[in-house]
């Protein structure tokens, strides 16, 4: 059972990568800043498309490589694998995240060499919500609903159970590594290893080879689909405009910030890939029969900490980035009258609104669908919330205290070690609002003849945790902007 689980979680890993793979291999492969001296200089294409391939692969697999790694050590010391067992499941976690990457690369030379001058970036996004359609479709047909339907026979668990221990899915390059690696843990190498270095190194391989032919000419395509088109003419402001616009200078650097993120659709294309994550995410939440009401409300209140994980995920592409994505316009903001203070308060109004409405829709539609009580309702609205202002603060706050004005790329932001200490530190804040309110939560929960309606919340312990609750937002919020523009201040 758990070489299953292993198998199918490894799969979900793989099914990340592979959403942000294309997106991410034609921002690093076609789009870097570096590329104008290394592709003019007196080096081989082939080792500027190696180089590029494998920062594809520290972008968009690093995460996922070092969460699994620790896990397979310790599968492999819990069953005493002999030592070669260690680095042949090292290398197996590795092919099994390269190969996404693989495909990336050469879905990316492809769409440059063959797309339209001027949709490149529109043919890569179309592409990449097609695959992730596919893979969300995928996930779901998993139906983990069903599993716990029949775990509550108990006369169809045995059988529910050793069906659940075999393998499912064959012919999926994550079933290979997940086989393998168990075999490894058990001291045996087991055949499934080879497919999955041949797809890998295929795939890579193919990738290069296509490169030395059009890897140059679809960056020259690359540079001719980033030129602008010029329109001499006079436009009058959009409502949009003019009504940020009076919110000052700020109001008037956020929409425009609005405005290229839209244009961009490698930017907002991994919006639509988190967002299908996130539906996803309700309709499992939905479909899993629950039937006891207390763990049913113990679980829909645990989950908002997974919900704040997600408005991370968002506010680390938009967020975090945010300041650092002025580049070295960054110095001409400097020259303009426009404070540190209300730039970072820009960059905070133009991503709050995102955040926002994420975690209120998924934090009201989890437990509308849940049918959880009055008062897990408004706790679920009040922490969605708390998260938005306080991860989005902290998303700019933290980006523009260490900005990165000479990225390549914005993919190189958001796994930098700032990017990582602040998804770290939005999954803890996410945990202390739900300890903040756990005793009226648990009370309302367990004891709903005490505490009816919004009782629970009228206790010492709901208003100490409301208190609590409103205090953390307050301070973080504030806290982390004020470091953003405090340090921005002092950077030369």
């Amino acid at each position: 059972m758990f070489g299953r689980v292993l198998e199918i979680g490894l799969i979900t890993l793989t099914s990340g990568v592979t959403f942000s793979a294309t997106t991410t291999a034609i921002q690093t492969l076609y789009l870097s800043d570096d590329l104008n001296f290394l592709l003019t200089g007196p080096i081989s294409t082939w080792r500027v498309f190696a180089l590029k391939v494998f920062e594809t692969f520290l972008n968009a697999a690093l995460v996922p490589v070092a969460l699994t790694l620790p896990l397979l050590l310790t599968v492999a010391a819990y069953f005493r694998a002999p030592v070669w067992a260690y680095p042949v499941m090292v290398l197996a976690d590795l092919l099994t995240f390269a190969a996404p990457v693989g495909l990336g690369a050469l879905l990316a030379v492809l769409l440059m060499r063959v797309a339209p001058v001027g949709r490149v970036r529109e043919v890569s996004t179309a592409l990449g919500v097609l695959i992730s359609a596919g893979l969300v479709y995928a996930i779901r047909a998993l139906r983990p609903e069903v599993l716990v339907q029949r775990a509550q026979d108990p006369e169809k668990l045995e059988a529910l159970l050793r069906q659940f221990a075999g393998p499912t899915s064959p012919f999926l390059p994550p079933s290979w590594a997940a086989q393998g690696i168990w075999g490894a843990a058990h001291g045996t190498l087991a055949w499934p290893l080879l497919p999955l270095a041949l797809l890998t190194a295929g795939l890579l391989l193919g990738a290069a080879a296509l490169a030395a032919h059009a890897y140059q000419e679809g960056w020259a395509r690359a540079l001719d689909s980033s030129r602008p088109k010029l329109d001499p003419r006079s436009r009058p402001a959009s409502w949009g405009e003019r009504m940020l616009g009076r919110l000052g200078p700020g109001g008037s650097l956020a929409y425009k910030d609005l405005r290229l993120t839209l244009r961009d659709p490698t930017q907002w294309s991994q919006l639509l890939i988190v967002a299908a994550l996130a539906g996803v995410y309700l309709v499992s939440v939905r479909a899993v029969p629950v039937p006891v009401p207390q763990f049913r409300g113990i679980l829909g209140y645990i989950q908002l900490a997974f919900q704040g994980f997600i408005v991370a995920g968002v506010a680390v592409r938009l967020a975090f980035p945010a300041v650092s994505q002025e580049g070295r316009a960054y110095w001409l903001l400097r020259t303009a009258p426009l404070s540190p203070r209300q730039l970072v308060l820009s960059k905070f109004l133009g991503v709050l609104p995102v955040t926002l409405v994420l975690g209120l829709v998924m934090g009201v539609a989890s437990a509308l669908s849940m049918a959880l009580a009055p008062t897990l309702l408004l706790l679920s609205v009040l922490v969605s919330v708390s998260n938005a202002f306080v991860i989005t603060a902290l998303g700019v706050g933290l980006g523009a205290a260490a900005p990165r004005f000479t990225a390549d790329n914005p993919s190189e932001i958001g796994v930098s070690p700032g990017g990582l200490a602040f998804m770290g530190l939005s999954l803890a804040y996410s945990v202390l609002c739900l300890l903040l309110l756990a005793r009226p939560a648990t009370a309302s929960v367990l004891r709903p003849d005490l505490y009816p309606g919004y009782a629970a919340l009228g206790t010492p312990e709901g208003v100490l945790g409301l208190a609590g609750l409103a205090l953390a937002t307050g301070l973080g919020t504030v806290l982390s902007l004020r470091l953003g523009w405090t340090r921005l201040d002092r950077l030369e």
